[in-house]
């Protein structure tokens, strides 16, 4: 299976390096084509708990490369969902698919809009990823990946990729009903990454302060109550006890949201937080802890990008 990483941030660099150490055939597609050469020249290298390894994966920015692939693998910023879904739509192989792993509520509908269900996998992962520069990326913290149809039963692909992914060293499980998938990680984000990004600490951090805990619980309660209102049956009975258990898990890792604001990014805040407030609206619950959430991070984001740098 060839597959293509769009996306080399944290989690696309991880993805690419286990997936090339169990053997798959992989490269990377980055919209920057001086940071492509750059993973091309020094290749990329992958931090662990075990040591380090640095990996020869192939890099561009020629969109063409899709026409060969077997799966395109989605890791970029969900802002930029709709700039991809147009890519995908116009050089992907017609008889391959796309797998979303990002954050955010609304990846898989895109994807689906550009290519059809039968063509969309969605997914989620609590796998810690920090990236530490171009190519370079810790793998900080382990946790379970679920991926699933987007619409309709599992079939024999869906397997087939979760195999894969198991072969490279990830806990993975084969679900239908992509949206609860979605949804749980909607919910572990909403309760995780705006406070570690506010606060500036560490992901494990969070348990060890009670005032940050308690507005953890709060937005997750917001969070449930309003996927449950749409239908959501969440991977996990007690969704508080499953975020604190990731924060856990991934507990010396900079979250995606934290890396942003540290880098002066743009955040996901508005496709999380943001997206449970917007579904909130529709289903007609209250979601003032995210809303808050959200206006803090976009706060932060408005002090360092100005209205002139969007990106």
């Amino acid at each position: 299976m060839k597959i293509v990483i769009v996306g080399p941030g944290a989690m696309g660099l991880m993805l690419a390096a286990r997936l090339a150490m169990a053997g798959a055939q992989v490269s990377l597609l980055d919209h920057r084509a001086q940071r492509a050469r750059t993973i091309n020249e020094q290749g990329v290298l992958l931090e662990h708990s075990q040591g380090q390894e640095r990996l020869a994966i192939p890099a561009g920015a020629d969109s063409a490369a899709l026409a060969d692939a077997d799966l395109a693998v989605i890791c970029t910023k969900a802002y930029h969902t709709q700039e991809v879904a147009r890519t995908l739509r116009s050089h992907l192989n017609p008889q391959a698919r796309a797998l979303t792993l990002q954050n955010g509520a609304e990846n898989v509908e895109t994807l689906v809009d550009a290519l059809g269900p039968e063509r969309v996998l969605g997914g989620i992962t609590s796998e810690g990823a920090t990236l530490l520069g171009p190519g370079k990326v810790r793998h900080a913290g382990r946790g379970v990946t679920h991926i699933g149809p987007a619409r309709g039963l599992l079939d024999d692909y869906t397997c087939q990729v979760r195999d894969l992914l198991i072969k490279a060293g990830f806990e993975t499980e084969a679900n239908e009903g992509v949206q609860n998938l979605i949804w749980t990680k909607v919910v572990i984000n909403a309760g995780i990454n705006p406070l570690t990004a506010i606060l500036d600490v560490l992901n494990g951090q969070l348990l060890e302060l009670a005032p940050a805990r308690e507005v953890m619980a709060e937005a997750v309660a917001e969070a449930v109550a309003v996927g449950k209102a749409l239908g959501v049956r969440f991977l996990h009975q007690d969704m508080l006890a499953a975020v604190q258990q990731v924060a856990r898990r991934t507990g010396t890792n900079i979250s995606s949201m934290r890396q942003d604001v540290l880098s002066k990014r743009r955040t996901e805040v508005a496709y999380i937080n943001g997206a449970v407030v917007r579904q909130g609206e529709q289903v007609g619950l209250p979601t003032p802890v995210n809303r808050t959430l959200t206006q803090l991070v976009q706060a932060k984001e408005a002090e360092y990008l100005g209205e002139a740098n969007k990106d």
